[in-house]
């Protein structure tokens, strides 16, 4: 590009650094496009629950619209709040028990989503496998201590291990890293 804009006229220069730009950005578009898709599609949504009010509405709205034709959307919404208000308990029981039942649905599919995101996470390496490990130990040790001060701890405590025990850490995380390609791999 630079032999180009040296030997070529400035109004033609900048046509070609305009053109280079585009070209640049719309690449750049383009990946971004790409990443962000690809970072939907790998992250499942789980969607929160409706509530028992929600679920209230949601009967009871077309109900009320068709009774008053003329009203708003916000006039309507007012009366079917007003309902719900005014219901006594054992109207609203149902609702109720529906939105706990899709409520503990929900949050167990939130738990297996992020049970396959830990599962699907690349394993620690030999230090961290230290850390978790002594950490509990160093801070029982320092309790006044602050999270830096233990973490300055924990990595002079790695420092002074001797090499074959720090090669115990390493080999494990070694394994548990095998471990992962391989449940990564994809079958030919």
């Amino acid at each position: 590009m630079r032999s180009l804009l040296r030997f070529t006229p400035a109004p033609q220069r900048t046509v070609c650094v305009h053109a280079a730009r585009q070209a640049k950005d719309a690449a750049s578009v383009l990946k971004k496009a790409t990443v962000k898709q690809a970072v939907l599609d790998a992250k499942p949504e789980v969607k929160r629950p409706p509530s028992a009010f929600n679920l209230f509405v949601k009967d009871m709205f077309p109900a009320i619209k068709k009774e008053n034709q003329g009203l708003a959307f916000a006039d309507v919404s007012k009366k079917v709040k007003e309902m719900w208000l005014s219901s006594p308990a054992d109207v609203r029981a149902p609702y109720e028990h529906e939105a706990a039942k899709l409520k503990s649905i929900a949050a167990a599919r939130r738990a297996e989503v992020k049970a396959a995101e830990k599962a699907k996470a690349r394993p620690p390496g030999a230090y961290i496998l230290f850390v978790k490990k002594n950490r509990p130990a160093v801070v029982a040790a320092n309790p006044n201590k602050s999270v830096t001060e233990v973490g300055k701890l924990m990595g002079a405590l790695w420092k002074q291990l001797s090499p074959e025990e720090q090669q115990k850490y390493k080999d494990e995380a070694k394994t548990l890293l095998s471990a992962w390609k391989d449940s990564r791999a994809v079958p030919a």
